[in-house]
């Protein structure tokens, strides 16, 4: 099996025989109201992969990368009850996050509502970077939003992982691929290096060539929220059977053949 360091190096090979695509012309289409579902796999399959699409889509690149660090924090309650809404399968549900993209430095606070139609409806505002409490305009934005009051959130999960973004040529699709989660919160650390999560997002449903290269791999559309995988983790005494399965599922895969 090779090795962690040969399959990003495999990667970035891949990405740099793509044709690009600038964050301005990405931005024209940012599918902030989209349907999407995920897939995972390992590491080390993921240059091939990205070999069979090539021709379907461009990458994103910024400041001359197409490989970027994301840092999220996740916000909820006391009692996780945004947690809680995924946990008890609720149609109408919401995440509350800093973002940030450590490449170029930029920074939003999102609310993201998937709603029973299956839609996911992601808003968001400029900040300077993550703060760790909720200020004013973020918290006026949790109201405006939610209707909740943002006095009753807190940090509660760091999420790091790099992400290649490629976007469909011809129809409105995007694939988020990330490698490297690593989930931190309250002095503990869980990582898996070998883990891919592919997100594909699209603004209606559509034979997706990504898609086909999944499902000729016998790769099935799941539901993955790295927050609630991370919460259930490392929170202690928290209802996590909605996601043990899931996390079984992640552990095996990313400890075969290490």
């Amino acid at each position: 099996m090779e090795t962690i360091a040969i399959s990003i190096q495999r990667i970035v090979d891949v990405l740099n025989d793509f044709e690009p695509i600038s964050l301005p012309e990405m931005e024209a289409e940012m599918l902030m109201k989209r349907f999407d579902y995920k897939f995972k796999f390992r590491i080390e399959q993921l240059p091939g992969f990205l070999e069979s699409v090539q021709s379907e889509y461009r990458v994103l690149e910024v400041n001359n990368l197409r490989l970027h660090k994301y840092e999220s924090l996740y916000f909820d309650t006391e009692n996780y009850l945004l947690y809680m809404q995924h946990q008890n399968v609720l149609r109408n549900r919401y995440k509350i996050r800093y973002r940030r993209y450590a490449d170029s430095d930029l920074t939003f606070f999102e609310i993201k509502r998937k709603n029973n139609k299956e839609l996911i409806i992601k808003e968001r505002i400029r900040q300077v970077g993550i703060e760790l409490n909720i200020n004013e305009e973020t918290g006026d934005f949790i109201i405006e939003k939610t209707h909740l009051d943002p006095d009753i959130f807190s940090p509660k999960l760091w999420v790091y992982y790099h992400r290649m973004t490629l976007v469909n040529k011809k129809n409105e699709e995007r694939i988020t691929i990330d490698i490297d989660p690593s989930f931190k919160m309250k002095g503990c650390c869980v990582s898996y290096p070998t883990l891919v999560i592919a997100e594909v997002k699209q603004k209606k449903y559509f034979r997706s060539p990504f898609v086909s290269v999944m499902r000729n791999n016998h790769f099935r559309k799941e539901e993955i929220s790295k927050y609630c995988i991370g919460i259930a983790l490392i929170e202690e005494n928290i209802k996590q059977n909605h996601f043990k399965q899931e996390i079984s599922s992640i552990n095996k895969l990313c400890n075969e053949n290490n």
